[in-house]
């Protein structure tokens, strides 16, 4: 007969079984768990031949036994807290949804979390690949004494629940994967499936098909099996990268366009603006610990030098995005140059009349959303408000504190935004050329655009952009928010700044080496930033306000050069070189991309 272990387990007191002696026998036997003890022939058994405490636990037994008996093994597996660890993984999806967010804000956290816990192990693979091979050593410990004591069902409840946990987590990564990471975590799933293999491993031993006490292969053993196999699956991509093997992505740049910012410190000092009534009726309270603002980050610029004025920059935040340091490295690389740069907050959360029964049109890279208006009533707002302190004649102390003399000059203009703020940059446009800025150079900088307002009152009036302008739309390759369909159709606005000033840019993904560099909807934020962001935006951004400022000083030389830079295809669109000497995928150009490339066929009419 097959050897029986107890673990005592207060829910189950019998269970009945087939006897598999060589002896002809009664057809079932009851054997009593509740006094059932660990004999010491077990003991040797195991010892010796390194057999997992699962080959001898009840559920191998129960496995070819009735209905009932295998529901009992399963219980006596634990198997029911091993779905309760998945369950626990997902509990703060799960009460997102529950109190109303939709899917993307539910499961944000979760992947705040691990775009940090990625970034970090991207930092140190060796110290990772250390840590996980301490976690093995742990796991042989805990094997070793779970030989010796297989009576302790705790610790193999506790190992369940913790399988359980991981388990879910790798489900969630799967899904942020398909929908979002598009491949970038390489060390993430790598980590969680060593952990998910260790806990395995120490539930249950190696994996086997058959043993020589039990020659079937049973559900228990074939689950333990592919667990180990998903977990091997797992780690494999990622050991290049924790043994150093695999090629590396060119290193920032050390001087020049996309090197560090600067030449100039830079000071921050924000002012927060009056919502109009009209906005602050339909505001919802999910952005009530939000004191909308106006955020100013200026250069410090040595007197000696004889400056008198700096360009004037507008950025706008994504939807739901309204923290300024997500973006403090864009806004250092524009005022580090020598521009006044301000982050303009405006709110997400508006509940208008009418907003839960309206179903949006949108065609054309544009959207009717009701927020819209309200929205826009802000930005205007906010703009008044960055006018008043930063541009007037009784600009506010703070500034001239910091410039002195210096003043900001609105006629030379960025204007850019990311996601829906670069929607919402047509409306900054709109507002900034009625009041008459923008008139000597304009930088106009979209990045992964969100639909633009599609109402008439809405409609921005671009026909007084200088003949020194410049556009810039970047798209990226893997934008599982937007898609590259809205930058497209935003090209075609411009129509009357020349076509080779007129750019539509997209970020590719390559995947070839560690880290791998994917382009998704986040590149140019914080959070995001990568080798693929140094070489394919900061560069840019860069170069945009190299422009503008030399514009600012009739520094033709300098403005021309850094025109040049951006309208010279070599060198806007070259990535450098992975360590091996691989180019990394260049960026794409497209001269009217909806007009002419098949790449946006799919938006045409749409």
């Amino acid at each position: 007969m097959k050897a029986i272990t107890s673990f005592n387990t207060p829910e189950v007191n019998t269970l009945s079984f087939e006897n598999h002696s060589s002896t002809p026998s009664e057809d079932e036997a009851t054997v009593d768990l509740s006094s059932a003890e660990l004999t010491s022939p077990v003991d040797e058994f195991a010892d010796s031949n390194g057999s997992s405490t699962g080959e001898l636990e009840l559920a191998v037994v129960a496995e070819e036994a009735t209905s009932s008996g295998f529901l009992v093994a399963v219980m006596s597996s634990r198997a029911w807290v091993l779905v309760l660890g998945v369950l626990t993984a997902y509990a703060e999806f799960v009460f997102g949804l529950l109190t109303g967010d939709n899917v993307v804000d539910a499961i944000w956290p979760h992947a705040v979390r691990s775009l940090s816990w990625t970034m970090t192990f991207r930092d140190a693979p060796s110290t990772l690949f250390a840590v996980l091979l301490g976690l093995a050593g742990v796991v042989s410990l805990v094997r070793r004494r779970q030989l010796k004591r297989m009576e302790n069902s705790g610790v193999r409840a506790l190992l369940s629940y913790a399988t359980g946990v991981c388990l879910g987590f790798i489900s969630l990564h799967f899904l942020m994967d398909l929908f979002y990471l598009k491949g970038a975590f390489l060390l993430l799933p790598a980590a969680m499936g060593w952990i998910l293999a260790c806990l395995l491993v120490a539930r249950d031993g190696l994996p086997r098909w058959r043993t020589s006490m039990d020659d079937t292969a049973s559900p228990t053993r074939i689950a333990h099996l592919l667990g180990v196999f998903l977990a091997a699956w797992l780690v494999m991509p990622g050991v290049p990268a924790l043994a150093g093997f695999a090629p590396s992505p060119p290193d920032a740049p050390l001087f020049g366009y996309g090197g560090p910012a600067g030449p100039f410190n830079t000071v921050e000092w924000s002012t927060p603006y009056e919502l109009p009534a009209e906005v602050v009726d339909v505001q919802g309270d999910l952005e009530s610990d939000v004191e909308f603002s106006v955020h100013i980050t200026l250069p410090v610029i040595p007197s000696d030098l004889g400056v008198e004025t700096v360009p004037l920059a507008i950025l706008l935040h994504g939807f739901f995005y309204p923290d300024q340091s997500a973006y403090s490295t864009w806004i250092e690389h524009l005022a580090g140059k020598g521009m006044a740069v301000a982050f303009l907050q405006y709110p997400s959360d508006l509940r208008p009349a009418g907003f839960e029964d309206h179903e949006p049109a949108e065609r054309n890279g544009q959207s009717d959303f009701l927020q819209h208006h309200y929205r826009d009533l802000a930005i205007r707002e906010a703009m008044n408000r960055m006018s008043e302190v930063l541009i007037g004649p009784q600009r506010h102390e703070a500034i001239n504190e910091v410039l002195g003399n210096i003043t900001v000059d609105p006629n030379v203009l960025w204007a850019g935004g990311h996601s829906l703020g670069a929607a919402y940059t047509f409306l900054t446009l709109d507002e900034a050329l009625e009041r008459g800025w923008g008139q000597t150079a304009v930088v106009v900088a979209l990045e992964a655009p969100a639909d633009r307002p599609m109402q008439d009152h809405l409609q921005p009036d671009l026909s007084g952009l200088p003949e020194q302008t410049l556009v810039q739309i970047g798209i990226a390759e893997d934008d599982t928010s937007v898609g590259g369909c809205p930058g497209a159709h935003h090209q075609l606005m411009f129509s009357n700044v020349t076509s080779e000033q007129n750019q539509l840019i997209e970020y590719r993904s390559d995947r070839y080496g560690f880290p791998r560099l994917v382009a998704s909807h986040y590149l140019q934020t914080d959070p995001a930033h990568d080798r693929l962001s140094d070489w394919g935006f900061y560069r840019r951004v860069d170069a945009q306000a190299d422009f503008l400022v030399a514009q600012s000083r009739n520094d033709t030389f300098t403005s021309d050069w850094a025109l040049s830079y951006m309208l010279e295809p070599v060198t806007l669109t070259g990535m450098g070189r992975w360590s091996d000497g691989t180019p990394v995928l260049p960026l794409s150009l497209y001269d009217s991309g909806l007009n002419n490339h098949s790449r946006f066929e799919e938006c045409r009419g749409g």
